[in-house]
Formats: C-alpha cells, sequence, structure tokens
C-alpha cells in the first residue's frame, strides 16, 4: 500500500551492492568483463555479455538509451531516482528468471527484483541489473475452488479486473500501480484483513526460482519451512518469487464507502472517532490520517487536519450508526457516504500512488490507541518545521483475522496489534528541497518516531522498510527472526540476494 493524497517519495526499497563471490562459475559461453564501475566498485560486461544475457532473456534485454529504459528503471520513491541500471532483463517466465540471476552470479554483477517498484527504500532499484517481472502478469480464477492464481509481476489493478470478473476478492491493496509479489511477501495489508487476514494468510502456494537455479513449487505439503518464510519474511531474501496460489472470498453484493475531513476540533473527534472503531465488527475497515498544518497555516490559525477513509460491509444506515458518535462532536467539512458494488467501492477507495519523495517510519499500536498516543501525534504534528509538500501520521485498523493467527504461524509476527502506524514526510525536487529544509523535518520525524516507538512498542511493518531504522531486524521479524536466518542460510548458502535490509 502506498501514500496517498499526497506525492510520496520512495518505495519499499533497497539495491543490492558489491560482489558476489561464489565460487561457482557461470555456464555458456564465457563472459568478457570491460571497465570497473568507479561508483560500484564492480565490473561493466562486455558487449559479448550484453549479448549473451539478450540471448537468456529471449531478447527481453533494455539498455541506457533505448525506449521504455528511463520509464522502467524509474522507483516509484523518487529519493532513489539516480540509481539507474545497466540494463533491464524483462522475464516472461521462471526459466528466463534463472538464466538471468546465473548470469548475474557468473559476472559479480548486482541486481534487484522489481515487480511494482514501490519499495520504500529503495530495495526494488539497482546500478547492475532490473530482474522486472511485469511481463508475467497472468491472473486465473478457479470457479470451483476460488483459488486465484497470480503470476509475480500483476499489478493491483490488473487483479481487481480478473476478480471482479470472478466476483471474487482476496485481502488487497489500494494502489493500482502497487505489485502482487512484494505485496504478499511481506504480508500484505488492505481493508480486508480484519475479516480475511493480511494477503499473505490467503496463500495456499508459491513458486519460487532459487540461488542455485532451481524453480521450486512450495506449499505447505511441499517444503513447509520455506512456505512459512514466504509469508511475511519480506521479499528479496529467499529467491525471486514468480507466481502464487491465493484461497479467495466471494466479494460482497454491497459495501458502505466512505471518507469524510475534519479541519476544526480534529482532536477530540480523533478520540470519538478511536472509543468508536475499537468497538466495531470485523466489518468495518478504516484508514485515518493526521494531517500537520504548514507554520504559514499554522499562523492563519488552521491546525492538524483528521481524514478518514474506509469500507464496511454492511448498509449505510449501520456506518451512520456507528460513526453517531463522531458526528456529535463535530459535523465534517467533508463528508462522502455512499453505498456502492464492491469493486465500485474499490474504485472509490482507490488511491494513484503518484511517484514522489518521501520518508516512512511504520509501528504497531498494541493492544489500544490510547489519549496519550493520540495528544503526541497531535502535539508534533503541530511542530512540524515544514517541508515543500507535507507531513502526517497515518493509522490502519488492524485487529481481527490477522490476530486469530499465532505469532509462528507464519513468518509475519505482528499478531497482536490493534492498529498500525505511518509517519510520512514528503518533499520534493528542485530549489525547496534543499538540506536545509529536509535536514530539519527529518530530524522533527525522528524524533516524532522515537517517542511513538517509546508508547507504542519497537515493531514495524516490513513491507514500509525503513532505512532509517537500526533494529530492523527485530523489528519486523520479532521472535521468527531466528528461524528466518535459519531457512535463509539453508537456502541462499552464499548470499546472493540482498539488499540493504535483506536477511
Amino acid at each position: 500500500m502506498t501514500r496517498s493524497n499526497r506525492a510520496p517519495a520512495l518505495s519499499r526499497r533497497g539495491f543490492l551492492m558489491g560482489s558476489v563471490a561464489l565460487g561457482l562459475g557461470a555456464s555458456g559461453p564465457a563472459l568478457a568483463r570491460a571497465s570497473l564501475s568507479a561508483d560500484c566498485g564492480w565490473c561493466l560486461p562486455g558487449e559479448a555479455a550484453w549479448r549473451d544475457l539478450a540471448d537468456r532473456s529471449h531478447g527481453q534485454v533494455l539498455r541506457p538509451g533505448e525506449a521504455g529504459f528511463l520509464e522502467r528503471a524509474a522507483p516509484q520513491n523518487l529519493r532513489y531516482r539516480r540509481v539507474s541500471p545497466q540494463a533491464i532483463a524483462r522475464c516472461g517466465s521462471p526459466e528466463i528468471v534463472a538464466a538471468v540471476i546465473d548470469w548475474c552470479r557468473g559476472l559479480d554483477m548486482p541486481f534487484a527484483i522489481r515487480g511494482g517498484g514501490h519499495s520504500y527504500a529503495g530495495h526494488s532499484t539497482s546500478a547492475g541489473i532490473l530482474i522486472d517481472l511485469s511481463p508475467m502478469n497472468r491472473i486465473d480464477v478457479d470457479a470451483a475452488t476460488g483459488a486465484v492464481d497470480i503470476e509475480a509481476g500483476a499489478r493491483n489493478a490488473d487483479i481487481a479486473r480478473a476478480l471482479e470478473k470472478s466476483g471474487r476478492t482476496i485481502t488487497h491493496g489500494r494502489c493500482g500501480t502497487v505489485g502482487i509479489a512484494g505485496f504478499l511477501l511481506g504480508g500484505g495489508i488492505g481493508f480486508n484483513m480484519r475479516r480475511y487476514g493480511i494477503g499473505s494468510d490467503l496463500m495456499r502456494a508459491a513458486e519460487l526460482v532459487t540461488a542455485d537455479g532451481r524453480v521450486r513449487h512450495v506449499s505447505e505439503g511441499s517444503e513447509p519451512d520455506l512456505f512459512w518464510a514466504l509469508r511475511g519474511g519480506a521479499g528479496g531474501n529467499f529467491g525471486v518469487a514468480t507466481r502464487f496460489t491465493l484461497a479467495s472470498h466471494p466479494a460482497d453484493e454491497r459495501i458502505t464507502v466512505f471518507s469524510l475531513r475534519w479541519n476544526t476540533q480534529s482532536e477530540a473527534v480523533a478520540q470519538a472517532f478511536v472509543a468508536a472503531a475499537e468497538k466495531a465488527p470485523e466489518s468495518f475497515a478504516s484508514r485515518f490520517s493526521l494531517g500537520a498544518a504548514s507554520p504559514e497555516q499554522r499562523r492563519a490559525g488552521i491546525d492538524v487536519h483528521f481524514d478518514l477513509l474506509g469500507q464496511h460491509a454492511g448498509p449505510k444506515g449501520e456506518l451512520l450508526d456507528l460513526l453517531a458518535p463522531v458526528f456529535g462532536v463535530a459535523r465534517p467539512e467533508r463528508l462522502v457516504v455512499e453505498e456502492r458494488s464492491y469493486w465500485a467501492g474499490q474504485d472509490f477507495l482507490a488511491e494513484p500512488g503518484e511517484p514522489g519523495f518521501y520518508q516512512e517510519r511504520s509501528g504497531f499500536v498494541r493492544q489500544r490507541l490510547d489519549e496519550r498516543i493520540l495528544e503526541c501525534g497531535f502535539r508534533r504534528l503541530r511542530d512540524w518545521p515544514g517541508t515543500a509538500v507535507g507531513a502526517d501520521l497515518r493509522f490502519f485498523q488492524t485487529g481481527g483475522a490477522i490476530n486469530r493467527m499465532a505469532p509462528d504461524a507464519t513468518a509475519f509476527v505482528h499478531r497482536d496489534s490493534a492498529w498500525l502506524f505511518s509517519i510520512g514526510l514528503d518533499w520534493s525536487a528542485g530549489d525547496q528541497a534543499t538540506p536545509e529544509v529536509i535536514a530539519p523535518a527529518q530530524r522533527w520525524q525522528d524524533g516524532f518516531y522515537r517517542e511513538m516507538r517509546e508508547l507504542c512498542g519497537s515493531g514495524a511493518y516490513q513491507n514500509f522498510p525503513d532505512p532509517s531504522l537500526v533494529d530492523w531486524r527485530k523489528a519486523y521479524y520479532g521472535a521468527n527472526l531466528a528461524r528466518l536466518e535459519k531457512i535463509k542460510a539453508d537456502i541462499d548458502p552464499f548470499n546472493l540476494f540482498r539488499h540493504g535490509q535483506s536477511l
């Protein structure tokens, strides 16, 4: 899930740098080396090697200067826009993925894997080879069983249209360009998660290309440890996932969707809403955002605003009854509440996810969102020093089916939360994005985050990777870390698959 209502900046990111000394020879013809990259410390291939890569990729290799290269190389988080690959290998099958990985291994060439390109920390960006899975985007729905077979290059928008035709749904995101592989491998949050669990809870099987070149088919009955790791162990750790099979649910005939904003009395409104939401049934799903006013806006009397977005799998009247205590505090300046068919409702809730510059810092609220947490949020947002775009504090309502699974049932360990929070900071390119502007805002964000973690706990969401997080292994994986590290050592003993926050 990406950021909405403002220009985002980083995707979930990180790139694989440094040589991979495996002691394994490349197959096929000798791969000639040419010049040394001064920036990266590894050798650039000669033309014979590039021709070999093109052969292995069935001609689907883009080089700098070729049509479509810049568009496909650009990350969603423009903070990493200057990291550009030497080539993009567009892979149309798991066998081609294996051949490209073998080529990279033989040349000690760094690489990154990209489905949608939305890694917040740049992990889907590389100065070496970009393994582009977008040609693998087939989606099949079994009408008899409801099983959904999805190739790893498919994105949310593709999946939505396929599921709409079949009358089915899963736990899915709202940004159409997010890739299914990254979404599922790190967990996958969405407005259905309180009813059905996170996205990876619906996974029944997966296909994975591992460092040894094998195309593995994993499930509870076949390589169960690896299957356990793929459900929350995050992308880029164990291999290249190329296909998933998910259980689905019948899509609701009607749901009620809502979008509301309060510009005044927002702190009292927030308190009333949280009290109502935490008593709501699992059919109710919400995300609310506290948006900072700039220093200039504050001088004009504008305070932190409260935005509420979500869906209720029930009639409009039920939703209005649920929100009645909130309306009793203040009427919203924006009030849109509509009954729609399920997938028309998802169109209403969708966000564009336009590229931008940003930094996200996340955590989980255990048990309940008490007044101290809200007080911290409003106080800190009122002290925002300002950047060219914005800053906010978001809360995604969790609980329900997510927490009915044990923390060690899958690699996704965060099974005791009521909310997931994210402190977002956005800025723009150009003269306004100077170190003098950005550095104070980042110090503000870091101080805000430290205080929130003291109140909420030390966990963080692995699908919102945070390059500033020092204790990320423990924060992302908790008590499941040791088992994940063992599986990583067994499946990728030479650490071929690595990036800035890989296991």
